[in-house]
């Protein structure tokens, strides 16, 4: 046997082979965000006196999450690629970020992001899936606590407890990402009726510059009625956010104005509209950063009344947090925070009264992303 013609016969295809690695990357990557929290809470009317809980809680300032991500160059500017991932709970191990509530159920297993893209350098790209709403992604981005569920003031209010229907991310979505011009940009996005009531839409223009941006979101929803454990319902709300963010380098602030409107039901049509706004800010301190935020959603119109114990208020929510953010390295930080919510709910029985209610916890996290 000839060896010398049998290795240069294999060349061509070992070339091949590293050519075509070459072009593809796929990864395991995610997040993952654990804390402990000591949270004085009561509510006039409800309890008479504060109670005093301690919990070690998964998804502080990120809510915790593992997937796998890939990409392929195909060549001429184009990119094909995916990502899948998972939210998880640490301080339990369950998947998710919490169990069914109610008519709502669980999240399924790949519900943080399920999608397939097209990216084109010259005409954007497009995404294919279940993934994070425009008005999620846009609040997210833009303010001092980012994506946190539970400690950010513009998120909770805006997407916790909250009248807007929808959540933060929607299945079956057709979402267009334009590419970046002069620091302008646009996007927009539908959600597929599938025979749940009617489809979501939504859109998004942004300018990213240094060191001022702005940006402004709109979406309406229709898909998924939900019924909820207080009575209400709602499968047809329409809000807008205007956010924008100023960097003096010493201190960045971002603030938001915004408006929910939310219709309700066929059934039991609704006419409340929330007003949104929010402020937040980070100063960079030592290796780390001092963070602060307040936000208030409140409606003067005339609301039903729901049990004492609904979460969140249907006539008003403000919250208030303040901590510090501590970098170890660019993939672990570890945070101290305090917060501070505040609700004001017109309660059941009919004709209904109102019930105000606070919330004041100190909590510190450790989060680690990979």
């Amino acid at each position: 046997m000839n060896t010398h013609k049998f290795t240069f016969s294999l060349l061509p295809i070992l070339a091949l082979a590293g050519a075509d690695a070459a072009a593809q990357s796929v990864s395991i990557y995610g997040l993952l965000d654990a804390y402990v929290t000591r949270t004085k809470s009561g509510a006039g009317g409800v309890k008479a006196t504060d109670t005093y809980t301690n919990r070690a809680e998964s998804g502080g300032m990120t809510t915790s999450f593992i997937g796998i991500r890939g990409t392929e160059d195909l060549g001429d500017g184009l990119t094909a690629g995916f990502s899948l991932a998972s939210f998880v709970r640490l301080d339990t191990g369950q998947p998710g970020r919490s169990d069914a509530v109610g008519s709502v159920a669980a999240d399924p297993f790949w519900s943080r992001d399920s999608v397939v893209f097209l990216r084109g350098r010259q005409w954007g790209g497009i995404r294919l899936g279940n993934a994070s709403t425009l008005m999620f992604g846009q609040s997210i981005a833009s303010n001092a606590f980012g994506s946190s569920t539970v400690f950010s003031p513009l998120v909770t209010v805006t997407f916790i407890g909250s009248p807007l229907s929808g959540g933060t991310g929607w299945t079956n979505q057709i979402i267009y990402d334009s590419p970046v011009f002069g620091g302008l940009s646009f996007n927009l996005a539908v959600s597929a009726s599938e025979g749940q009531g009617g489809r979501n839409t939504s859109g998004r223009v942004a300018y990213a510059g240094d060191p001022l941006a702005i940006s402004f979101a709109y979406q309406q929803v229709k898909k998924n009625p939900l019924a909820f454990n207080d009575g209400t319902s709602a499968n047809n709300t329409k809000s807008w956010q205007l956010a924008g963010s100023y960097d003096f380098k010493a201190v960045k602030f971002w603030a938001h104005v915004g408006q929910i409107e939310n219709d309700g039901t066929e059934a039991a049509p609704l006419n409340v509209r929330y007003n949104v706004w929010d402020l937040s800010t980070s100063v960079p301190v030592g290796p780390g950063a001092i963070l602060a935020g307040y936000a208030r959603r409140r409606t003067s119109d005339a609301v039903a009344p729901v049990p004492a114990a609904a979460p969140a208020g249907n006539r008003q929510r403000q919250v208030l947090t303040v901590g510090y953010d501590y970098y170890l390295s660019k993939r672990t930080d570890v945070y101290a925070l305090a917060m501070h919510d505040r609700t004001e709910t017109y309660a059941a029985p009919a004709p209904g009264h109102a019930v105000n209610a606070s919330a004041t916890n100190f909590s510190v996290g450790v989060r680690h992303q990979f």
